[in-house]
């Protein structure tokens, strides 16, 4: 059983406003409207219906079975998807439970035809490596949040 498997029921009390927050403020960086989005380790995905044309992916079938949303189960590393399929690919609050960090920043480049949002724990210990991994990939600003580092921009 994976770890958020066990916590999946108790997910959204526990993070809504939290995870709202930074996504209404990814939502006013990018200016999405009904743009196509996918949500890489989405979860439960809380805050799916702030989007038009929402799709999420994720690997918790616990997570998925307490979402209400359009979700698919899969791997960030091994994205079932076209090249440019998405205009705004996100990843919110997920990157650094990947298995293999730097596939999962190529597929999120590969899979998004530009703009992209990806928000980063400050107390991860792969801080530093996911950041480089991400700048390397896309050109972004970084906005301070209270827990994350907020990264929205576009793919270079």
């Amino acid at each position: 059983m994976l770890p958020y498997d066990k916590i999946a029921r108790s997910y959204n009390e526990l993070h809504y406003k939290e995870q709202l927050n930074k996504v209404v403020t990814i939502i006013n960086e990018l200016k999405i409207r009904n743009e196509k989005i996918l949500d890489v380790g989405c979860g439960t995905a809380l805050y799916s219906g702030l989007f038009k044309n929402y799709l999420g992916i994720d690997n918790s079938i616990e997570m998925i079975k307490n979402a209400h949303a359009n979700i698919v189960y899969g791997h960030a590393e091994d994205l079932p998807f076209k090249d440019n399929s998405f205009e705004v690919v996100l990843c919110i609050s997920a990157i650094h439970n990947f298995n293999n960090i730097k596939k999962a920043v190529e597929e999120i480049k590969r899979v998004s035809k530009d703009r992209v949002a990806i928000t980063l724990f400050k107390r991860s210990k792969k801080f530093d490596y996911i950041r480089k991994l991400i700048l390397k990939n896309f050109n972004v600003r970084e906005l301070d949040g209270e827990k994350d580092v907020v990264f929205v921009g576009e793919k270079k």
